[in-house]
């Protein structure tokens, strides 16, 4: 079909001329770079590289018995001079647009013809390319939320906020506990924090009420408040959206320090430590 190669040429040649950057679940490809993951990493794609290799084993989609809108992806498989890939699009229910308000209709030859039973809009761009068991995609978030990684990062961040907050003062601990494990970009921001946890001596020293409360007092821009003095000084988590990612960004040194100009910045994401 004319339409769907179009779609993997210009998907195969979009991702061809990027950067390949690890995956960091709160990080975000820029324009040219993608970043990726092994596939046995992702149960639900490492399943459709599993099955593709032999088409004829594929379930086949019953309209009778399944609903169309309940779809959450589409995958294409292309094979040339051996190599597979295969190229994964991610579905919404607003694709769907007949059995519903509007009505999809075919133009042939002049002539209009409706459909019988539903029809699925597929988008001109992909979410994930399947190669050499890895993954490839560019827009992170998206990602996460196809595959289930969100659900993964949820069930962690809680194990994460309480061994990273065990011993500080933090006012409003209850809010913020649930603000971590609600919010998807939270959800990154502690996926970072356990990462360097697990790999960075320093950075686990460094996340004392004493140095914590240090940086903030020298660093006032990072918007931190703090209540009291000396061993009474707490931390104050605000729950609105101006203010949420204070702390969690502190926790996270989301800070950034140019060596040529002595600026420092704040950074939205950043990659792992050099060295």
């Amino acid at each position: 079909m004319p339409a769907l190669s179009g779609v993997i040429q210009r998907a195969a040649g979009a991702y061809g001329q990027c950067e390949v950057i690890d995956y960091q679940p709160s990080g975000s490809a820029g324009d040219a770079e993608t970043m990726w993951l092994g596939v046995d990493a992702v149960p639900l794609l490492s399943s459709i590289v599993t099955e593709s290799a032999d088409l004829a084993n594929l379930p086949v989609f019953e309209p009778t018995k399944q609903s169309l809108a309940a779809l959450r992806l589409a995958a294409f498989r292309v094979e040339k001079d051996g190599v597979v890939a295969v190229f994964v699009q991610s579905l919404r229910s607003n694709q769907i647009v007949a059995r519903s308000n509007k009505l999809g209709v075919f133009i042939r030859n002049g002539v209009l013809d409706v459909p019988d039973g539903e029809v699925l809009i597929l988008n001109s761009d992909v979410s994930a390319v399947l190669v050499g068991g890895y993954v490839f995609f560019r827009n992170r978030s998206q990602f996460q939320q196809l595959t289930g990684l969100l659900d993964e990062l949820r069930k962690e961040a809680s194990t994460t906020f309480a061994t990273v907050t065990k011993q500080l003062r933090i006012d409003g601990l209850e809010y913020m506990a649930a603000a971590v494990t609600g919010a998807p970009a939270m959800l990154g921001k502690m996926a970072s924090i356990q990462r360097k946890l697990d790999q960075y001596p320093k950075y686990r020293e460094a996340l004392t009420m004493p140095k914590l409360v240090a940086f903030a007092l020298d660093h006032p821009e990072c918007g931190v408040e703090i209540t009291g003095e000396g061993d009474d000084a707490t931390l104050v988590f605000h729950n609105d959206p101006q203010r949420r990612f204070k702390i969690l960004k502190l926790l996270d040194d989301d800070y950034l320090r140019s060596e040529l100009t002595t600026l420092e910045y704040e950074a939205n994401s950043k990659s792992p430590p050099i060295g």
